[in-house]
């Protein structure tokens, strides 16, 4: 009888622990230790700071995967997801691929969030994180010619990581995972941003993003949200106010390459 049920006794303890575990390295994502896109740890080092096993912690490890809140990527270790289940976002994410949801509503809930946020980042004294927005803007100035799909990608991706670095001035963890995914979406939705941003877009959408900074940097709330809104109100001027029929949007990308 002892002997049967050794084993299970040990197979439950380990079962807890690996729980635990994966509970512990949900609260270090939340609480802002490793954001959206960051890597964990090597396993081994990981390991040491939880004061668990290997074993345990691949477990634990296999189950933030299976939830989404990991990504493994061969040969470079693990990556942090959003915080916020696939059951969430996934569905979301269909809708926006099958052009089922305008730009515009995107928008909405960005230009809403985002013009809180930018109050909350311009209280913020942190000297990193301005110098994080401020390379964002070295970036972005380097590609603004956006002459090429390479240097329209790397535009964009400042131009999003700028908005993700001011989430992380907030404060609330919650919102930060909530602007990575919203980024995302736009990210999903944003390829047909050459077309529907003609002529010298990113010229004067660099613009408001410096004037942005220039207020964060002050801490100057009130400019900060005039800023904020003059943003989102020029790209408002752009976005369709309809969804985008089956087809529609293939022609425009079609019509300009870069696009895709």
């Amino acid at each position: 009888m002892a002997k049967q049920g050794r084993p299970m006794f040990i197979g439950n303890i380990g079962m807890r622990r690996s729980d635990e575990t994966f509970r512990q390295i949900i609260a270090l994502i939340f609480e802002g230790n490793f954001p959206p896109g960051s890597p964990l740890p090597p396993e081994r080092e990981l390991a040491d700071t939880l004061n668990v096993s290997r074993p345990t912690l691949r477990e634990a490890l296999n189950r933030l995967e299976a939830k989404g809140y990991v990504e493994r990527r061969s040969k470079s270790g693990n990556y942090v997801c959003l915080a916020i289940p696939a059951s969430i976002r996934e569905p979301i994410h269909e809708v926006i691929e099958q052009n089922l949801m305008s730009l515009t509503d995107i928008n909405d809930v960005r230009k809403i969030l985002e013009m809180w946020a930018v109050e909350r980042a311009a209280q913020s004294k942190s000297q990193e994180h301005l110098d994080a927005l401020r390379n964002c803007l070295d970036v972005m100035r380097t590609e603004v010619a956006c002459q090429s799909e390479e240097q329209f990608a790397r535009y964009r991706t400042a131009d999003q990581e700028f908005h993700q670095m001011l989430a992380q001035m907030t404060g609330n963890l919650l919102y930060v995972h909530l602007a990575y995914f919203l980024t995302d979406l736009v990210s999903r939705s944003i390829s047909l941003s050459r077309l529907i941003f003609p002529g010298d877009y990113p010229g004067s959408n660099l613009k408001r993003h410096e004037r942005i900074f220039e207020a964060v940097r002050n801490q100057d709330v009130a400019r900060a949200r005039a800023a904020m809104l003059d943003h989102f109100e020029q790209v408002e001027r752009y976005l369709p106010t309809r969804r985008l029929r089956r087809g529609e949007k293939a022609r425009q990308i079609k019509a300009d390459p870069l696009t895709r």
